[in-house]
C-alpha cells in the first residue's frame, strides 16, 4: 500500500523538481533578449562582430563560403578562426534574414546552459537553494557583459561546457568527453580546454582506481 501511495507522487515530485531549472532559463531568456532587442533598437554596436558574423550566417544560409565582405575582399572567414560549427547559423538566417535573430540566439545559448546547472544543483541542494544558484548564474555579471558585447562564437560552447561540467561532477566520464568535443569546432583555442578537460577526467579515473582495492576492502565497499 506504501508502495501504491508512493507511484502518483513520483511524476509530480519530478514536475516540481524541473521548476528551478525552467524558472532559471525562462527568466534569464526573456531579461537576455528584452536587453538586445533594447539595444538592437537603440543602434548600438559596441564591435564589428556582430555584423561580421552575420555575413557568416548569410553566406552559410546559402551554401556558400563564409566570405566577409567587410573583413576584406573575398576574405574567408575560416581563415582568421576555425568555427565550423557556426553551420548552423545559416538555417537561423534563412528564416529570420536579420542581425537580431544572431543576438537572440546567443541569448536561448545563454540561457538554456542553466538547465543542467540547476537541475544539478536541485539534486544536491534542493528546490529553493537551486533556484537562488540558478538565477544568480543566469542573471550574472558574465553574461550581462556578453550580452552587452553582441554575438561571439562562444556562446555555442556554454551549454556544452555545463553540460560537461554537471557529467563531469557526477562521474560520467565519457558523457563528459562528449559533450567536450564539439568545442573545437567552435573555436581552435577551445582546444586547449579540451585538453585540461581531458586531464581532469584522467586524473579523477586514476583516483578512482588507486581508491577501488582500498574500498573494496571495507565493508559494503564492493557495492
Amino acid at each position: 500500500m506504501t508502495a501504491a501511495r508512493l507511484r502518483p507522487d513520483r511524476p509530480l515530485t519530478r514536475l516540481l523538481d524541473g521548476l528551478p531549472a525552467a524558472l532559471a532559463v525562462v527568466v534569464g531568456a526573456a531579461a537576455m533578449i528584452v536587453y538586445s532587442v533594447g539595444q538592437w533598437r537603440a543602434m548600438q554596436v559596441p564591435s564589428w562582430d556582430l555584423a561580421i558574423f552575420s555575413e557568416l550566417a548569410k553566406a552559410y544560409s546559402r551554401l556558400e563560403a563564409p566570405v566577409v565582405p567587410i573583413k576584406g575582399e573575398g576574405y574567408n572567414l575560416l581563415g582568421d578562426h576555425f568555427h565550423p560549427l557556426l553551420v548552423l547559423l545559416g538555417p537561423v538566417w534563412r528564416l529570420f534574414p536579420t542581425p537580431l535573430a544572431l543576438l537572440v540566439v546567443q541569448d536561448l545559448l545563454l540561457a538554456i546552459s542553466a538547465w543542467p546547472l540547476t537541475r544539478l544543483a536541485t539534486r544536491l541542494l534542493g528546490r529553493l537553494a537551486a533556484t537562488v544558484l540558478g538565477l544568480f548564474y543566469v542573471l550574472s555579471w558574465g553574461f550581462q557583459g556578453a550580452v552587452a558585447s553582441q554575438f561571439h562564437e562562444i556562446a555555442f560552447a556554454v551549454p556544452l561546457l555545463a553540460w560537461a561540467a554537471v557529467a563531469f561532477v557526477e562521474g560520467r566520464w565519457r558523457s563528459c568527453a562528449l559533450w567536450l568535443a564539439p568545442l573545437v569546432l567552435i573555436k581552435e583555442d577551445l582546444g586547449l580546454t579540451v585538453l585540461m578537460a581531458g586531464l581532469a577526467i584522467a586524473l579523477r579515473g586514476w583516483q578512482g582506481r588507486r581508491s577501488s582495492p582500498r574500498t573494496a576492502g571495507r565493508p559494503g565497499g564492493g557495492a
